[in-house]
């Protein structure tokens, strides 16, 4: 199975006839993307269904870390109810530094394995972030 591209940057699979699809910044990939480097620095993220998404908000270096801001959202569609992993790729080449990890819209009450900084909001994580350099997205100070 070949994973497709098109212009919007989703993966395309043909599975048996049907199109299935996926965009490897809010959810898993359904194929290996070729678009995404085997470098590119992946967070993956523990779910109580396949309903959630996740999506990398910003990244900033603040003295010698690098913030990655990534916010959790439930579809509001039917999902397969099994607990899942999902990921999203970090859009941008992160220096060799302490990676953090923060991840917003966590709703549920058990412990994530995952070693990163479950929070209520993105914003106060922002406000500590001042003086910071933004790496994504571009342009954003």
């Amino acid at each position: 199975m070949k994973p497709v591209r098109n212009s919007a940057g989703l993966g395309a699979v043909m599975v048996a006839g049907l199109l299935l699809t996926s965009c490897s910044e809010v959810g898993t990939p359904l194929a290996p993307s070729a678009s995404v480097p085997a470098a590119t620095k992946m967070i993956r993220v523990t779910v109580p269904d396949g309903g959630w998404r996740l999506r990398v908000e910003r990244v900033v270096e603040v003295g010698a870390e690098v913030w990655v801001l990534a916010q959790l959202r439930r579809e509001p569609v039917p999902a397969i109810q099994v607990i899942s992993e999902i990921e999203a790729a970090v859009p941008v080449a992160v220096p060799p530094t302490k990676l953090r990890v923060f991840v917003a819209g966590k709703t549920w009450a058990w412990p994530n394995k995952e070693p990163y900084e479950f929070v209520p909001s993105l914003e106060a994580v922002l406000s500590q972030a001042t003086g910071g350099r933004v790496l994504h997205p571009a342009g954003v100070k």
